[in-house]
């Protein structure tokens, strides 16, 4: 009986072992976008005319015709499981919610074709297709979609990179952020420190021009000043700051400015960024955008930076002294 016995067992059809669920925890978390570099087109994001008008018109003014407009890729996505099997809920600190799912090494946005309003910007685009590697802390991306305007155009991300966001020590911190900025040389065909201004009298660019102040806290708070004497807080991580709380006001002798946004990406060096806000003069309210903000790094600072009024506020007080001094 018991040689029957396993005969029987033996001659029993095999039960296929059901396939392991995609590993998705490689991509979950915050991830910031590494510094721009033209020179590499390392986050340089190029809108171009579709393949059918290779000749369109611009969006920007000036721009030749046919010309393709480069836009540096700042901020951050925080990629979570979602609701089935190797599906991941991507979300922007630009106000989009995409979908992707884990396809082989990659992944992938599923389905393509998904659109979605840049909450700071106010354009719409469709993505087409966005694909993820991760390899450790880094990733490395590709995204092409479609870039809506009064008339349509190709948006593509050839060489995007991030890194696993991660709150830095406040030395570190300080060295990357800290000390004073100069806004570089505005370029309107780049869109390189030009403010678009949208008001009751219609749209106007102007240049964005002078320095700006940053002092790091220990807490990784960033204490700025603009040109236009305001004062701001931005809180830092990883290489990426952002305006903190949004909707800070300033008020000045007949004026109020009001930062809705300001997100800063620094090497230490360079500053890539974009403001968006609002300014009230004689009870009209006009909006402005910032787009493409560029700086770089001019006076040496404290190992803490300097100080927005000027003084050079020793590291080991942590700024809090000098900051009470006001």
């Amino acid at each position: 009986m018991a040689a029957l016995g396993a005969t029987a067992s033996w001659g029993a059809p095999a039960v296929p072992a059901a396939a392991a669920p995609p590993d998705t925890g490689a991509y979950l978390g915050v991830w910031n976008y590494d510094q721009p570099d033209r020179r590499t087109m390392r986050n340089i994001a190029e809108i171009s005319c579709l393949p059918a008008e290779p000749d369109c018109d611009s969006f920007i003014p000036g721009v030749p015709a046919g010309e393709p407009v480069q836009i540096p890729q700042i901020g951050r996505v925080v990629f979570r499981k979602g609701a089935g099997p190797g599906e991941v809920v991507g979300r922007t600190d630009r106000g989009c919610t995409w979908s992707f799912e884990v396809r082989g090494r990659a992944l992938e946005l599923a389905p393509p074709g998904q659109r979605c309003t840049n909450k700071v910007i106010d354009s719409d685009y469709t993505l087409l297709s966005w694909s993820v590697r991760v390899s450790g802390r880094h990733e490395r991306e590709t995204i092409k979609g479609i870039s809506h305007h009064e008339e349509d155009y190709a948006f593509t991300l050839a060489n995007g990179s991030r890194t696993r966001d991660g709150a830095e020590p406040w030395p570190r911190a300080a060295r990357r952020f800290g000390g004073r900025w100069t806004y570089d040389p505005a370029d309107p065909s780049r869109m390189i420190n030009m403010v678009v201004h949208r008001g009751p009298d219609g749209p106007r660019r102007s240049e964005r021009q002078g320095r700006v102040d940053m002092v790091v806290l220990p807490d990784r708070t960033i204490a700025a000043r603009t040109p236009d004497g305001c004062r701001w807080t931005l809180a830092a991580s990883g290489n990426t700051a952002e305006l903190a709380p949004p909707g800070q006001t300033c008020t000045r002798a007949g004026e109020s400015v009001t930062l809705d946004f300001w997100q800063v990406a620094s090497d230490g060096r360079r500053q890539a960024s974009i403001m968006k806000g609002s300014v009230r003069r004689d009870g009209r309210t006009s909006a402005f955008l910032l787009n493409v903000g560029a700086l770089t790094r001019l006076a040496a600072r404290s190992r803490a930076g300097a100080d927005p009024d000027g003084e050079n506020v020793p590291a080991e007080t942590g700024h809090k002294e000098g900051l009470r001094r006001r």
